[in-house]
C-alpha cells in the first residue's frame, strides 16, 4: 500500500511514496496529491453549463465576507477569510490542480536531481507583478528565502539548505537532505510561498506592499468596511490549461471589480443578500439556509466537509499545564451538544483530523477517548489532579455565531463537572492576538481545514509542531513523530509515524478534535461559471445581465 495523499484515479496515491513520487534525473517531477474523494466532496455546482456559454466581461461581483483579514502578507497569516483573498493576489510557482496533486502555476516545469536534494525550477516567461515589474529568478529567490526567514509557516522550508539563481529564468532549492514530502510542502495552498517583487521580499513581517502576480490586485481597503480588488491588466494567464483547475490552471478575470464586504453580524449578511445589495455571501449560517433556499434568485452551496472544529488547549497556563486536568476537558464534552449548537446540523461526528475514506485515516484507533461525555468521570479526575477551582477562561469570539456557541456550550458543560469558568467575549482580531500569547486564556475553539482537506497530516498538526506552537508547548515525542512523518524511508513506515502521532496528540490531549463541519454559502443566480472548492474562486466567474 502506498498511503498518505488520499485516493487518486487508480487507486490509493504516494505522495509519500518510497521516491518522493518524483522522476529521476532531469525528467519533469510529477508529485501525485490527488484525492477521488476531493472530487466527490467538492463536485461542481451545476448553476449552468459554463462550456455552452460566453462569458460577459465587466461589473462589479460583491462579496459578503464575515470579517475583515489580520494582514495584506500573504506570508504572515493562516486566517481563511485572508485566503480568500489572497488567492487572487498572490501565486506560488507551483500550486494544486484540482485532483489535489502539485501542479505548475508560475513556473513552467520542475526536476530534481537524481540524488533527490536539488529542486529547479524554470520561471514562465512574461509573468507580471501588479506594479509592472517582469518576474525573474531574482525576485523568486528573494521570495523564497523570505518565507523561509519570516513565514508563520516556515517550517515547510526548514530543510533548504540553499535558494540560488543560475539565470533569470531558473531558480534552484538545495535541501539539506532527501525530503519525501518537499514538493507537498512547497505547494501546499495554507499559507502560499507566494512571488513577491525582491524589493518587497526583503521587508521584515507586515512591511510590504500588496504586490502580488495574481488576476486581481488590490485598490483599496478599509478597516471594517470592504477590501476591493480591481482586474490585473497585465496578467499573464496560463494558457497551457483550458481552464480553472483547482488553485492553478488557466485563470481568466472576466469582473472588473471583486468588492469584498465586511459584515460581521449574519443577520446583516441574510438582509444584504436579500436585498441585493451583495451577490454572495462568502459564509452563511446553516439556521439561514432553509429560508434563504426558498429565495428562487439564490442558490445554495454546501462545502462538506469545509474543515475541522477543534478545541486549543493552553498547557501554559494552569491549570490546562496538568495532563488530568486536560483529560477532565476531554471526558466532560458533549460533541453532539457542541457541533450542533455551532452548526445548526451541518457537522459530522469524526475523532481524527483525517478524513474517512483518506488513506491517513486510522480508522476507529483513538476513538474511544472521543465524545465521552462522562461527567462521572471527568470530576473524578478533576479530584485526581487536586483542581481547586482555578480559574478557566474561554475565548469567546462575538464576530462568528459559531465561535460563541462552541465556546458557551463548552463553558457550561465545565461547569457542570464542577469547574470555575469565565467567557472572555472579544472580536475575531482580537481573538487572533490573544490566542498569540502564552497568558490570558486556557481554552480556545477554532477550526482548520487545509491539512485534512489535502490529506496531508503533517500539515493538519502544523500548528502543534512549529516553532510556537499554537498550545504553548513542545512535546518531544509528537515532534520526533513528526519527523518520521517526513524522514523514514518507506511510505507504510512514515504511515505508522503518523498514526503514532494521533495517538499522542489524544492521549497528551494537546489539543481536543471536535468534529467536521459543513461551510455554507449564498449566492446570485447571476453568477456564472462559478464550482465550488475549499475556498471560493472567483477567476473564471461571470456575471449575468
Amino acid at each position: 500500500m502506498k498511503p498518505w495523499a488520499g485516493l487518486s484515479d487508480k487507486g490509493l496515491v504516494d505522495s509519500l511514496s518510497d521516491k518522493s513520487a518524483a522522476t529521476k534525473g532531469n525528467d519533469t517531477m510529477i508529485l501525485r496529491t490527488g484525492a477521488t474523494v476531493a472530487a466527490v466532496l467538492l463536485a461542481t455546482v451545476a448553476f449552468a453549463p459554463a462550456e455552452a456559454q460566453i462569458p460577459q466581461k465587466g461589473g462589479t461581483l460583491t462579496i459578503g465576507v464575515p470579517n475583515g483579514i489580520p494582514t495584506f502578507d500573504v506570508m504572515a497569516s493562516t486566517d481563511d477569510t485572508g485566503r480568500v483573498i489572497h488567492l487572487h493576489m498572490y501565486e506560488p510557482l507551483i500550486g494544486r490542480n484540482e485532483k489535489l496533486e502539485a501542479a505548475p502555476m508560475l513556473a513552467e516545469s520542475w526536476t530534481v536531481s537524481a540524488d533527490g536534494l536539488t529542486y529547479t525550477f524554470k520561471i514562465r516567461k512574461g509573468v507580471v507583478f501588479h506594479n509592472g515589474k517582469v518576474l525573474t529568478s531574482a525576485d523568486a529567490k528573494a521570495s523564497i528565502e523570505r518565507y523561509m526567514r519570516m513565514s508563520v509557516r516556515r517550517r515547510y522550508l526548514e530543510d533548504v539548505a540553499e535558494v540560488s539563481a543560475p539565470d533569470a529564468d531558473t531558480v534552484a532549492l538545495k535541501l539539506k537532505q532527501v525530503r519525501p514530502l518537499f514538493m507537498n510542502n512547497f505547494s501546499q495552498p495554507e499559507v502560499i510561498v507566494a512571488m513577491l517583487p525582491s524589493e518587497e521580499a526583503a521587508k521584515d513581517a507586515n512591511k510590504i506592499e500588496s504586490i502580488g502576480t495574481g488576476p486581481y490586485k488590490l485598490q483599496e481597503y478599509k478597516p471594517d468596511s470592504h477590501v476591493r480588488l480591481v482586474r490585473h491588466d497585465r496578467y499573464a494567464a496560463d494558457t497551457r490549461s483550458a481552464g480553472r483547475d483547482g488553485y492553478v490552471g488557466n485563470k481568466q478575470s472576466h469582473i472588473d471589480t471583486l468588492n469584498f464586504r465586511i459584515i460581521p453580524e449574519s443577520s446583516a449578511m441574510i438582509a444584504a443578500l436579500e436585498a441585493g445589495e451583495i451577490d454572495m455571501a462568502e459564509w452563511v449560517p446553516d439556521k439561514s439556509v432553509p429560508t434563504l433556499k426558498k429565495n428562487p434568485k439564490l442558490t445554495h452551496v454546501n462545502i462538506m466537509p469545509a474543515g475541522m472544529q477543534s478545541l486549543s488547549v493552553n498547557i501554559a497556563q494552569p491549570p490546562m499545564d496538568k495532563l488530568l486536568v486536560r483529560r477532565a476537558v476531554q471526558a466532560a464534552l458533549d460533541i453532539d451538544e457542541i457541533m450542533d449548537a455551532a452548526r445548526d446540523g451541518n457537522y459530522q461526528l469524526n475523532h481524527s483530523v483525517q478524513y474517512p475514506g483518506y488513506a491517513t485515516y486510522p480508522g476507529d484507533r483513538g476513538k474511544e477517548s472521543y465524545n465521552k461525555k462522562d461527567q462521572a468521570l471527568a470530576k473524578k479526575l478533576l479530584a485526581e489532579a487536586g483542581y481547586k477551582g482555578e480559574p478557566v477562561i474561554i475565548i469567546s469570539a462575538v464576530t462568528f455565531d459559531w465561535h460563541a456557541a462552541t465556546a458557551l456550550v463548552i463553558a457550561e458543560q465545565l461547569k457542570a463537572v464542577g469547574m470555575k469558568v469565565e467567557l472572555k467575549s472579544m472580536d475575531w482580531p482580537a481573538v487572533v492576538a490573544l490566542r498569540s500569547r502564552m497568558d490570558g486564556w486556557h481554552l480556545n475553539p477554532g477550526f482548520f481545514g487545509t491539512g485534512p482537506w489535502l490529506g496531508d497530516p503533517l500539515i493538519s498538526i502544523a500548528s502543534l509542531i512549529g516553532p510556537t506552537p499554537g498550545n504553548n508547548f513542545k512535546d518531544g515525542p509528537l515532534y520526533d513523530y513528526a519527523r518520521d512523518m517526513e524522514n523514514l524511508p518507506t511510505a507504510e513506515g512514515r504511515l505508522q509515524a503518523w498514526f503514532k502521532a494521533q495517538d499522542r496528540i489524544i492521549d497528551q490531549v494537546l489539543m481536543i478534535k471536535l468534529g467536521d463541519m459543513g461551510h455554507s454559502q449564498m449566492l446570485s443566480n447571476r453568477i456564472q461559471g462559478f464550482t465550488k472548492f475549499r475556498t471560493a474562486r472567483l477567476w473564471n466567474v461571470w456575471l449575468q445581465n
